[in-house]
């Protein structure tokens, strides 16, 4: 369709309540939304309009003349209220506008939608211009609001309100919306004054309050993509909803334009009801993606919203109905038409190749393998592991599920789950999966990470950095990076590397995690315990931090402090860890030996790298090489970052010591 500019009457129409609703029942608000179109849509062509499109829980339509807008409005508000269930606020402005591909665009558009912000249930809100239009109908009584100054709009616009019987006349002093702030022209030099005075503890209280990264500096060209809500009538496509919204943001970061926050960080907001402009702040993000996923046998219906997240403002909405089989065009659609609407250029190949040949059976088996693998405990990965291979007992030529395959393994044998030929077969895996698809930074990030562990350094870097090629907004392949820089004693390189993974996955507990290991490392203790405290307060539940933590006091020469600490570790072979090494610097013997031996019984071949820490912090030298011999052997996780750990400085002038790092292949100081 060809673009036309024309004048007509913009209306802006807004379900009251509806955010709530859509937090206590979901199926409800979305019945509530279908009963809304069902109302709106004939009254709206009764009058010559024209209903352009679903924003969210709004609906924008155009009319060719504002007597047309003003009669359909009444009409609407009157239905609803005949309903008994819904509840509106309308806006209407008059204005140029841009009609392009059924779509509509122009200031008449934002200016209605922030007119119906300042109403209250039952109103109709216009502007100066549609009362200029309207005062020869002597059927509408009007009443000035007065002049207000929007958000995103330069001039003041006075509103108006429809005063008719029946029709509520907000109040200007509770009148609320999408308002600038206020600069009050009165204000005296002694405010100024004191504001100068002041200005430097409420920099400090602000960042010392806000809970988001304050170093985000938010661009427009951002947007982050919240796990799609799982709508289907048994709640048991969760990890469908999670894999599609996963495979969309992996398709948004493939644009170099974007800044695309990562899965650990818009996930973490799953499951709350917590107001997109917070979400926007704590991410640094300027636009949410969110949707929700009802499956139904191999059909599929996806509800998708673009959301500004300085204001609220709906920028699109879709609906899309689907068989399964097309469930690859339909990421591609979602994803081209969320570029159109930020108008950013889409890259050439905006899909993995690895998508467009596979089959909806396959794609399931990856989804519900990726849902177990987040888990990251022995039981789920267990789980993936067997998910992924009946992926491949179907196609044995996916690329994504032997890089997946791979993943599991690296897993494993890295906790000692299994043996290290683990890694050899991650070899295996990552190997066939790049043979298929050698575009695929999964299955580059899977190779680097199975080198890693393998102690070829070169061939780790030469992997991730082509992982990190094909896709620049990886925040985990930056944070893998920066474990492999700790790992060859780089840990200022790391630092930087942690604190950028940050930028694009600001809210991962892991990445605060490593950072505070390595700030720790080169002894900036209070930057330690600032990151690691962090940590905590995105989850409290998480595995470490308090363990840390409880190292970084006992560097600090604060045992009681550091007791404490590991003392609320959450998982309990981590705290008998802590407790050990807390024991022992208090000189409570006995404790610290009964400590030790259970923490040792409770091992098989599982965690002998900390258990030769342990022996370290004791002085026992002989004892902690002979774990760390074993934490060799089976590549043990945290083995990889033997350099430059201080529990193990007591070791350094002894010739084993050198006879390690060479066995690593790590350059001798």
């Amino acid at each position: 369709m060809p673009q036309t500019r024309q004048l007509a009457a913009i209306m802006f129409t807004d379900i009251v309540g509806y955010t709530a609703l859509m937090g206590n029942d979901e199926q409800k608000a979305f019945e509530l939304l279908d009963k809304n179109r069902l109302i709106q849509k004939p009254i709206i062509e009764e009058f010559n309009g024209r209903f352009i499109k679903e924003l969210g829980d709004g609906i924008l339509a155009s009319f060719p003349t504002a007597s047309d807008a003003l009669f359909a409005a009444i009409k609407i508000q009157q239905a609803c209220s005949a309903s008994k269930e819904l509840s509106l606020r309308i806006g209407i402005h008059e204005g140029e506008t841009t009609f392009e591909n059924n779509d509509i665009y122009g200031d008449a558009v934002n200016i209605a939608s922030r007119i119906q912000t300042l109403g209250t249930p039952g109103s109709i809100l216009f502007s100066k211009k549609i009362t200029d239009e309207i005062k020869n109908h002597a059927e509408f009584k009007t009443v000035s609001l007065g002049s207000f100054v929007f958000k995103n709009v330069n001039e003041p616009i006075e509103v108006f309100a429809l005063a008719n019987d029946g029709f509520p006349v907000p109040k200007r002093s509770r009148m609320e919306g999408k308002l600038k702030k206020k600069n009050d022209q009165k204000i005296k030099v002694f405010v100024a004054i004191l504001l100068t005075v002041t200005v430097a503890v409420a920099i400090f209280i602000y960042k010392n309050s806000r809970s988001r990264n304050d170093n985000i500096e938010i661009t427009d060209k951002s947007i982050a993509v919240l796990p799609f809500v799982d709508m289907s009538a048994g709640k048991d496509q969760e990890y469908f909803s999670d894999g599609l919204s996963e495979d969309l943001l992996n398709l948004l970061s493939k644009i170099s334009e974007l800044k695309v926050i990562g899965r650990t960080s818009s996930f973490s907001f799953k499951g709350k009801n917590e107001d997109l402009r917070i979400i926007g702040e704590k991410l640094g993000v300027a636009h949410i993606l969110e949707g929700s996923v009802q499956k139904d046998g191999n059909k599929i219906r996806v509800t998708v919203q673009l959301i500004r997240t300085d204001d609220g403002f709906h920028l699109w909405s879709e609906k899309y109905d689907r068989d399964l089989e097309g469930i690859f065009k339909l990421q591609d659609d979602i994803a081209s038409a969320v570029v159109k609407q930020l108008k950013l250029k889409l890259l050439a190949t905006p899909a993995n190749a690895a998508s467009s040949s596979t089959n909806t059976e396959v794609y399931n088996f990856l989804l519900q393998g990726n849902y177990f693998s987040d888990k990251r405990d022995k039981e789920n990965v267990a789980k993936a592991l067997k998910f992924y291979l009946q992926a491949l007992s179907i196609d044995s030529l996916n690329a994504r599920a032997w890089a997946a395959v791979a993943k599991c393994f690296i897993l494993q044998a890295s906790w000692g789950w299994i043996d290290r030929k683990g890694f050899e077969e991650a070899k295996k895996a990552a190997t066939k999966a790049l043979a298929l698809d050698d575009k695929l930074a999964e299955g580059h990030r899977a190779f680097g990470e199975a080198k890693m562990y393998d102690f070829d350094w070169e061939g780790a870097e030469v992997e991730y950095q082509k992982a990190l090629n094909l896709e620049p907004g990886n925040p985990d392949v930056l944070r893998i990076i920066g474990i492999l820089a700790t790992a060859l004693g780089h840990l200022d390189k790391a630092i930087r590397l942690y604190k950028q993974s940050l930028t694009l996955d600001p809210i991962r507990p892991i990445t605060y995690l490593h950072l505070g290991i390595d700030m720790y490392y080169v002894n900036r203790l209070d930057e330690a315990i600032v990151a690691l405290k962090k940590a905590l307060e995105l989850n409290p539940q998480f595995p470490r931090p308090h363990t840390f933590l409880g190292e970084v006091y006992l560097l600090q020469g604060k045992t009681e402090m550091a007791l404490a600490e590991v003392q609320q570790e959450t998982d309990e072979t981590w705290k008998g860890y802590g407790i050990s090494l807390a024991y022992q610097a208090l000189g409570r013997q006995k404790e610290a030996d009964k400590k030790l031996t259970d923490y040792i019984a409770g091992f098989q071949q599982g965690n002998p790298y900390e258990i030769a820490e342990i022996y370290a912090f004791r002085g026992e030298k002989d004892k902690a090489f002979e774990w760390l011999e074993k934490a060799y052997k089976v590549r043990a996780a945290r083995f990889i970052w033997f350099k430059n750990n201080p529990l193990f400085k007591n070791l350094e002038g002894d010739p084993r010591h050198k006879a390690f790092l060479k066995k690593m292949n790590l350059p001798v100081d």
